[in-house]
């Protein structure tokens, strides 16, 4: 953890049993967001927003005053901590237990995936601190196995999803059943204004404080991007692992269905990849992130809820499968690589169409983290040929047997002069079958010929060129001759925009994603008809849900949700609302999602 000089964490009056748990941690002074949360939260009231990139020592930050103040037992929890998935849950459960000085304060993660039992045990023979998603604290709530009365503490971890349309309405719930006295804390890496405005809205005033690292705690991340074309980006990703040293990275891709299409195909060409999304069971997610922790697997491919809450120390790369929808979902992204003084990169893909989106981006991100993406190329064959080489002689040079220290002196007198070692092999014994190998291709071949069929045998796929595919190379700018649907912002294919109409559409029916019921998108958005209502049991977040899992896109960006008894209607960002109506279109198992009709006319 990087230290500020001037403190240590003997200045916040913390206990010598807190102390000494930080010291076996290795946690000799406080990080930035540390260094301004600790005091708030060690007194004793005000609520506090606290806006922090990820791998800063969020957790500590909230979780020192938790095992400083909650040290004693109680009959029911005194602190409830909310994460979005079910690692972050385990994770700050975790954490936490490490922090504590002593047998108290006990702490038990609830969450979806894992046996209720062992948390209905874990519950009712007390606990202090309960970590859980919002649905298993909900369960336990009706289930009438956790009361949240008692509560003195009430903290959001990665406050801008858990306040997002996905989750609103349940923390709005169980905020509701907390003791009304409690104090709130939100922590995340981005605090949009809305999640702002919401905020306000419930709790009133609160104490906002942001990270204000110095450039010696910034994560040291490369921002670049590559603009190429769509069906070019496997090769693309093949040649930048295959030109890094132990590349060992997140990829990220919008939706479920393309993080297990991509990991199978990076297992096809012999890479070691896995995927993991919130459609795996509890405990194969836990199987994979064990294999990707271990380096098992080198890649993960993962959607942007499923990796909340992945801290993996030492990654290399993170790669951006799709162009992240928004400043903040790339800055989540990005923070998983770069930690602790290590050196990140992150490279973002960009279609052709999206390379205004890209420049819009990248000022964004300049004023948030203080870096521009800047454009890189694809590496090029010759310079992954070239890297894979360096590899495979370093690999095989520390592979080979040591010399004897009484045949060192001989062998270089003989290797000065040119002599043949004749029957006598310093490295193996002259009966040992390696050696009798080496004789035999020697004779067969000679010497530079033996050796080249070692090196084909031994690596002639990793060394072969023609195992790559060309790249068509796509200009900073559109050409006059480009097809429209790969120019900047077009994003419609080939002059014909794929929701709306043309000149040509006259008599073909009502144009798509029109105003419907006084509900008008607005500008770059689209209203989306959704083929569950009421009758089926949805409401608002399960359609919020539904549309986050098949446009790809946070719960923020669903808008305007109107559940109906047979259907539902809710706006998206234009280019997600095309992804959800082709998702849904693949798999007839999914409810129908359809551009919504105008004003007037019927859902077919």
């Amino acid at each position: 953890m990087t230290t500020e000089s001037s403190l240590d964490f003997s200045r916040f009056g913390l206990s010598e049993p807190v102390l000494a748990a930080l010291a076996r941690k290795g946690f000799t002074a406080p990080s930035s967001i540390q260094a301004l949360a600790l005091p708030r939260l060690l007194s004793d009231e005000g609520h506090l927003v606290a806006k922090a990139r990820t791998g800063t020592g969020k957790t500590a930050a909230f979780g020192i005053p938790l095992v400083e103040r909650l040290n004693t037992p109680s009959n029911t929890p005194r602190a409830l901590i909310l994460t979005p998935t079910r690692e972050l849950a385990l994770q700050v459960s975790q954490e936490i237990r490490s922090l504590a000085g002593g047998a108290y304060p006990r702490v038990a993660a609830v969450y979806g995936g894992a046996s209720i039992g062992t948390q209905l045990r874990d519950l009712s023979r007390g606990v202090e601190i309960v970590v859980g998603t919002p649905g298993r604290v909900t369960d336990h709530l009706e289930r009438g196995s956790l009361d949240l009365s008692a509560i003195e503490w009430f903290v959001l971890d990665e406050a801008d999803e858990m306040l997002d349309m996905g989750f609103f309405e349940d923390v709005e719930a169980i905020l509701s059943k907390t003791n009304p006295a409690r104090r709130v804390a939100l922590f995340s890496a981005t605090m949009p204004a809305p999640i702002l405005r919401i905020v306000r809205r419930y709790l009133g005033e609160v104490d906002i404080i942001e990270d204000k690292a110095g450039d010696e705690e910034k994560p040291a991340v490369d921002h670049s991007y590559i603009v190429l074309r769509k069906e070019d980006r496997l090769e693309a990703l093949r040649r930048i692992m295959d030109s890094t040293d132990d590349f060992y990275g997140l990829v990220f891709c919008a939706t479920k269905l393309e993080s297990d299409e991509l990991a199978r195909r990076l297992v096809e060409a012999g890479y070691p990849a896995e995927a993991i999304h919130g459609d795996l069971s509890q405990e194969a997610r836990e199987r994979t992130l064990r294999r990707f922790r271990s380096r098992l697997t080198t890649v993960l491919v993962a959607t942007d809820v499923a990796a909340r809450g992945i801290d993996v120390e030492r990654l290399t790369h993170v790669i951006n499968w799709d162009l992240p929808n928004d400043r903040e979902s790339y800055v989540h992204r990005v923070g998983r690589t770069g930690r602790a003084g290590r050196k990140g990169i992150a490279i973002t893909f960009a279609l052709p169409m999206g390379r205004g989106r890209i420049v819009t981006l990248s000022k964004a991100i300049e004023s948030a983290l203080g870096a521009s993406i800047e454009r890189m190329k694809v590496p090029s064959v010759a310079s992954v040929m070239d890297a894979t080489r360096k590899r495979v002689l370093a690999a095989t040079l520390a592979a080979a047997p040591a010399l004897p220290e009484d045949a060192s002196a001989d062998v270089s007198g003989d290797a000065a002069e040119g002599a043949p070692k004749g029957d006598r092999d310093v490295s193996f014994g002259a009966s040992d079958p390696r050696s009798v190998m080496a004789d035999e291709l020697l004779a067969a071949l000679g010497p530079r010929r033996a050796l080249e069929a070692l090196v084909s045998a031994a690596f002639g796929d990793r060394l072969d060129p023609s195992r790559y595919a060309s790249i068509a190379e796509v200009p900073d700018r559109p050409r006059r001759d480009e097809p429209f649907g790969m120019r900047e912002g077009s994003g419609r294919p080939y002059g014909r925009p794929a929701f709306g109409r043309t000149s040509s559409d006259e008599g073909r029916g009502p144009a798509p994603f029109a105003e419907r019921d006084g509900q008008r998108p607005g500008r770059g958005a689209a209203r989306v008809y959704i083929g569950v209502g009421r009758h089926h049991g949805a409401s608002a977040r399960d359609v919020a849900g539904l549309l986050m899992r098949a446009g790809g896109v946070p719960g923020r960006l669903v808008d305007a949700v109107d559940v109906r008894d047979f259907c539902a209607f809710a706006t998206l960002p234009e280019d997600a609302a095309r992804r959800a109506v082709e998702f849904a279109r693949r798999d007839p198992a999914h409810p129908a999602i359809r551009p919504a009709a105008p004003a007037g006319e019927k859902h077919r």
